[in-house]
């Protein structure tokens, strides 16, 4: 299947932490559902647990081992698990559509694939990524490399742009070589950095 070439371009940016709980006060919707998934999007990345939730202990790196291994009944059980707890995942999701689909849950499959093309859109929708002043407006930094995934690129390097726009430059190649300059804009993870800087800050001085 065309989708096992993609799996070792893919490039994880957090490790492994203790599991979470859910946060009442985020919106939660059936897999059969059709949000809006841009309001969606703003809305987690918006949560302060959103690092709790959808960051610390993401586990697609297990999911993709036992896909490689054709465990899928596996590989679907542990993404539904994260989904639930991440629902806006986009891999999440795409990973575990390809899990059910190959064992033999097609149904719940199209679900997750919808979701999967949802949330990409939403992104896509964002900008066109060719500047700082049109950049993809991504959740957290782990979408940029969603978005790479699903381009089908591969990061070469990555810098940070200061200003006026503060923004995230990947380049990235393509199979046959050719080199993309793509500009993402994680406006909700530089605010999250912001506020937990200032209450470390905050605690410091009252220490």
């Amino acid at each position: 299947m065309t989708f096992l070439r993609f799996f070792f371009l893919v490039a994880f940016l957090y490790g492994c932490a203790s599991a979470s709980k859910q946060s009442t006060s985020l919106p939660y919707y059936g897999w059969d559902e059709s949000p809006d998934f841009s309001e969606l999007r703003r809305v987690w990345g918006d949560a302060d647990n959103f690092a709790e939730l959808c960051e610390a202990g993401r586990p697609l790196n297990g999911v993709i081992e036992k896909m490689n291994a054709e465990q899928w009944e596996s590989a679907a059980a542990m993404g539904l698990r994260w989904l639930e707890q991440c629902p806006v995942d986009i891999r999440g999701h795409y990973f575990t559509a390809v899990s059910l689909e190959e064992s033999g849950r097609g149904q719940d499959a199209e679900a997750h694939y919808r979701w999967t093309k949802g949330l990409m859109d939403s992104l896509v929708a964002s900008g066109d990524g060719e500047s700082p002043e049109t950049a993809y407006v991504t959740i957290s930094a782990a979408e940029e490399y969603d978005a790479l995934y699903f381009f089908g690129l591969e990061k070469k390097s990555q810098a940070l742009i200061s200003g006026p726009i503060m923004c995230d430059l990947l380049t990235a190649t393509n199979e046959e070589g050719k080199t993309f300059r793509i500009y993402f804009n994680p406006a909700a993870h530089f605010v999250r950095l912001a506020k937990w800087a200032g209450e470390v800050a905050e605690k410091i001085e009252k220490d």
